[in-house]
This record gives structure tokens, sequence and C-alpha cells, in this order.
């Protein structure tokens, strides 16, 4: 007991920090976990010997990241990427797991080993890549929707493949049919577990939450972990098979935000056990020993993942420079290869020395896989830039002259390209995304399918004739490389850019770009404006506002002030004495009354000037001037008394006159 105690504080104070410093450089943990498991295991600095102890605090640690993952697990997020995932995902795994058993098998492998590498390699990780396409901002981008689409697919894959490899392994499985049946059987075990508990499950947290309080549903969520694990043990399967099917049922409760709110702290603790646990059983002297076949395995697995994630993008028409970064981003093998090939081993699958090659290459391609995300966009770029397209394209004469350029068919582009369609502006729209361009090309849009980040595709759109281009795509980088490439081609046309970050925007204006419209900063301005007309702010004086921070460049929303002129300005207009219009309603109190029976000055400081009936204007009206639905009255007052003076045009309620309503 004292030994465990003594690991776990050794792998806390081991995990804190290399959580900080990963986080601080922007690299996934995930790594850093890996290689001080290797630094302070049994087979480096020795701080933790009991190998025993580790593997089975690893195996805590599988459980409770599957549950959470269950947790996580979102059918309409499915649906929602349901091409992706069954496109690009079901080739890549397919292409990859039958070409890892075809090599495998070549090399005099078994037919069940084969199988099960092939299954095993085919795996990415999504905790490193998801973390850095996020980090990115590159979720909206085609490659990231590819990316994670992909990632989604093998997680639902890991369920059929924990049932497949207990089946593997068993001896006594000989035909097709016999394993069909097993398949059959484990199948119905998953489903029985998974319908007893639905019915159970639920009725339990209702009343725990009913009687008890937030630490009793914490102990019975964790109590229905491990029960659910055992039974699911019980009936052939594995203690982490039975995890995922309790966070998955969980998922669907009202309680799911809370439970994962009181685990993630958990999880989070025990996934860091886990793969400092993976790299405390990584054997040195194995790498030492097979060091130069260990890396020749480690490129092989690279360039083969990264080629066949590329191939199915290609299978499915996705461009060959977005082909390119899927592959790149996909190539290294995943967290749940490390669980898998462990199963494998514990199956009899796999002997020690294959399983320690397989570590070995897996953790060297989670190492190696953040600077190839990091390279895969820029490298793309540069080596597709120079690619030609066909004669008869490149020939083609745009039509347009002094049009505008719309390079991204997203909610944005669509909103202007509506707008210019309003105005008879000249425009076309220039698209990566093949459902973009389709749907562009459905509404009777001018539509060009290509990369804005090649030079030969913009002047194919026309740039040297257009009067300006708008980029309003979500890839950071292709972004930047294109407004340096159409600042170059024409250096008289006008480049407008939507971005994401303020930060942004420098460099941006340094790469050409005339006009940089950050998301953030808009919206900020968006908000003050709508507070200042909630304050009855004129439209004028809102607009001066949003070109006085405009003019100042951005400089408020970059942690600077406002120069004192300017906040001299922005004080004088605020206080400034204003008019507001009121439209009368059916149900407004003031409807069919007099004005001078209203009585509006005395009660509420605020001054009636004129009165627009029918389109037609009514300066200064008298008492004797009835009001009438349809009318809209002119105020005229300050911030107080135009308040008071709407509230009681609508309801006739008496102001509060504790405050002078001369102001």
């Amino acid at each position: 007991m004292v030994h465990l105690i003594e690991d776990l504080a050794v792998l806390l104070l081991v995990s804190l920090p290399i959580n900080l410093f990963f986080h601080k450089i922007k690299l996934p943990s995930v790594m850093g976990y890996l290689l001080a498991g290797v630094l302070i295991g049994p087979y480096g600095l020795k701080l933790i010997s009991d190998v025993a102890t580790v593997k089975e605090l690893a195996e805590l640690g599988v459980i409770l990241l599957l549950f959470v993952i269950g947790l996580e697990f979102s059918l309409g997020r499915l649906l929602k990427n349901l091409a992706s995932v069954l496109g690009v995902g079901g080739l890549q795994l397919g292409l990859t797991t039958a070409f890892v058993w075809f090599v495998f098998r070549e090399m005099g492998f078994q037919q069940n080993q084969s199988i099960a590498f092939g299954l095993i390699i085919a795996l990415s990780s999504t905790a490193i890549v998801l973390k850095m396409i996020t980090d990115r901002a590159e979720i909206d981008t085609l490659h990231g929707k590819l990316c994670i689409g992909t990632l989604l697919f093998q997680d639902l894959c890991v369920v059929p493949i924990m049932l497949l490899l207990p089946l593997l392994a068993q001896s006594g499985v000989n035909s097709g049919a016999d394993f069909a049946f097993a398949m059959v059987k484990s199948l119905a075990a998953v489903a029985a577990i998974f319908f007893l508990s639905k019915l159970i499950v639920p009725k339990t947290l209702a009343w725990i939450s009913r009687v008890g309080n937030k630490e009793h549903l914490t102990l019975s969520v964790l109590f229905i972990i491990l029960a659910t694990g055992w039974v699911s043990q019980k009936m052939g399967l594995t203690l982490a098979m039975g995890a995922l099917i309790a966070g998955m049922i969980i998922s669907e409760s009202e309680y799911n935000h809370q439970i994962i709110l009181d685990i993630l702290p958990l999880r989070d603790y025990f996934s860091s056990i886990f793969f400092i646990s993976v790299g405390m059983l990584l054997q040195t002297q194995v790498l030492a020993d097979s060091v130069w076949t260990c890396l020749g395995l480690f490129v092989l697995v690279v360039l083969v993942k990264g080629g066949l994630a590329g191939l199915a993008c290609l299978l499915v028409r996705v461009p060959m420079r977005i082909s390119f970064v899927v592959g790149m981003r996909l190539a290294q093998v995943g967290e749940f290869s490390l669980i898998l090939s462990a199963m494998a081993l514990d199956q009899g699958l796999f002997d020690s020395h294959q399983y320690q090659l397989l570590l070995i290459v897996s953790i060297l391609s989670m190492l190696f896989a953040p600077l190839l995300i990091q390279a895969s966009s820029a490298l793309s770029m540069k080596l597709f830039s120079r690619w030609k397209l066909a004669e008869t394209d490149s020939s083609q004469k745009p039509a347009l002259k002094g049009h505008v350029i719309i390079v991204g068919y997203s909610l944005g582009g669509r909103t202007l390209a509506q707008v210019l369609l309003e105005t008879q502006i000249p425009f076309m729209v220039l698209d990566l995304n093949g459902e973009q361009v389709k749907r562009a090309l459905t509404e009777g849009i001018s539509t060009h399918y290509g990369d804005c980040a090649q030079e030969e595709t913009l002047r194919r759109a026309g740039l040297k004739e257009a009067k300006m281009i708008v980029f309003s795509i979500p890839d950071y980088t292709v972004t930047e490389k294109s407004v340096r490439l159409a600042r170059k081609i024409n250096p008289e046309v006008k480049i407008m850019v939507r971005t994401r970050l303020t930060a942004q925007v420098e460099e941006l204006k340094t790469a050409g770009a005339d006009e940089v419209i950050p998301e953030e900063f808009e919206t900020s301005i968006e908000i003050f404006s709508r507070v200042l007309r909630d304050y009855h702010i004129p439209n004028n004086i809102i607009e001066q506002q949003v070109e006085l921070i405009r003019l100042e460049g951005y400089s408020m929303f970059r942690g600077l002030s406002l120069n004192s002129e300017s906040l001299k300005k922005f004080s004088t207009y605020l206080t400034a004495t204003l008019t507001e219009s009121y439209l009368v309603l059916q149900e407004s109190w003031a409807r069919e009354k007099l004005l001078g029976h209203i009585n509006i000055t005395d009660r509420t400081g605020a001054v009636v000037i004129a009165v627009v009936r029918k389109n037609k204007p009514h300066p200064n009206p008298g008492s004797e001037f009835a009001i009438l639905s349809g009318d809209i009255l002119i105020l005229f007052g300050s911030h107080q008394q135009l308040d008071r003076s709407i509230t009681y045009l609508k309801s006739g309620q008496e102001p509060n006159l504790s405050v002078n309503i001369i102001e």
C-alpha cells in the first residue's frame, strides 16, 4: 500500500509540471507524459520499479478514459458529419488495415496477427490531432472537418475492434461461420448490457439525486462504471468495454453535464497515469538493440498511414493539396492503438518483443505528429503552388471585369453574395469545398472550384481585372499566403479579409490586405452598438463611435486606451440631448388620446416635436392633436426623459419623478 501511494505521488509530481510546460509551448501533454514515463520507469531512472502496479494503474486510467469518451459520444455530431465519417473515415481505415494485413501476411505472420496489426496501426491519435486543430482554429476548415470526421469514425470502430481481438486470439474459432457466430455472440452481450443498464441506470440516478446530494451522485457514477465493467468482463468482454457502455448510457441522462464536471479531474489524472505508464513499459534496451529497425518501421508507418489517408481523400474527390494536409495530420499511431495492443498482448496475439516494437513505433509517431501537423499547411502550399491546371482551363479568359471575388462561400460569403446580387454589382465565388461550390452553382452564382493559395486559380478567377477580393475562409495560414499572392498578381486590387483574432490584423495588413475585419472585434462593436441603442442613442451618434474606434486602429480592443481627445468626444456624444421615435400600436395606451390629455411634457420631461402620419410630417402639434394607431411620435429629451416617455406612452404608467426631469 505504501509503495502504491509513493508511486501515485511520483506520477502526480511528474504529470503536473509536464502538463504546465506543454500547455505553455502549445503542444499536447500526451507527448510529455510518454517521455516522462520512459524517463522515470523501470527501464529508465527506476523511480517507479513495480511494473505490475503500473499496469493496474494504467488499466484504471483506460477505464475512466473510455467512460468519459462514452459520456461525450454524440449521435447528433455523428449524423452531422456522416458524409466525411463514412467516406474518408471508412476508406482510410479499410485501406490501411488491408495494406498492413497484406504486408504482414507476406512476411510470414499468422492471419489473425496480421489482421490485428492492421486494425491497430490504422488508428490515429484523437488527443493530439484534435487539440492541435482546435488550438490553430482550424475546426471549420475543409481539412479540419475531414480529420475530425475520420477520427470520429476510428473512435466508433474501437468498440468492434475491442470485440474482435479476443475472437482473433481464440484458437477454437477456425471457420468463417465460427468466427461470425462468436462475433454475433459478443455483439449480443454488448446489446444486453446496454439495454439492461439503460432500464436501471437512469431511474437509479434520478432516485439518488432526489434523496441524496452531489457526493452521492458521484459515488453512484463510480459504482456504475465498476459494476458495468465487472458484468462486461463476466460476459466475456473487457472492463474498458463496460466503462464505455456506462458512459454512453449516462450521456443520455439529464445529469450528463454535472457528471462530466465531477469525473473530468479524475479522468485527466488517470489519463496522465495511462500515458506515463505506457512510457514506463517501453523497454529502452529493445530500442537500443533494434534502433535502426525501429526507425525504419516508424518511417514506414508514417509514410503508409499518411499516403493512404491522403488517397482516401482523393477517392472522394477532395482536392490534392487538402488530401496531402489530411494525410500528414493522420500519419501517427493513436492512443487507442496503445490500449488495443496491450489487450492483444494479454490475449496472446503478440509476443513481448512484437509488442515492444509496436509500442516504440507508436510512441515515436506520436512524438513526431505535432511537427507534421504544424508543417502540413505551409508544406502543402509550397509543394502545390506550382501545380498547373489543364491548358483548357488556364486558357479561359474571365468574363467579368471590375468585379468582386468572394473567396469562401460559408455564411459570410453567402451574405455578401446576396447583397451584391441585390445591388447588381458583378462578382464571382471561389471555393475549394465541393459542397459549397455545388450550393453556389445551384443558386445560379458564377463560381470557380479551386485553391486560392495557387496563383493559377486566382488568375482564372480574373484577379487581374477584379476591383476587390474578399477572403472569408477560416484557415489563417492559407489566407495569409493568398493575400500575399493576390497583392503580387494585382497591386491595385482592394483586399478585404475576415479573420478570427484581433492579433492577426497587423500580420495580414503587412501581407498586403487593405482592410482586415476580426470577428472578435466586430462582435464587440455589435455588442456596444446594441447597448447604446437600448439607451436611445441616435444612430448617427452610434456610427460616429464605431468610426472613432476604427480610426483608432482597434486600439481599444488591443488592451490600449483611446487618447484623451477621443474620450472627450465620446463623453460629449453620450451626454448630448437626444431624439427618439415611437410607433403607436393598437395596444398602446396613448392611442386615440389628445396630446393635451396625456400631457407628456409635464409627466416625463420629453417634448413631442413632430408626428408622422401616413408618411406626412406634422411639426409642433398642438394640445388638440389626436394620436392614432400607426402614428410615429418624434420625441425630444435626455436619456431618462425618453425612457420615461416611452414607458408612459405604452402603458400609461406614471413615471418616477424623484429625479429632476429637467436635467
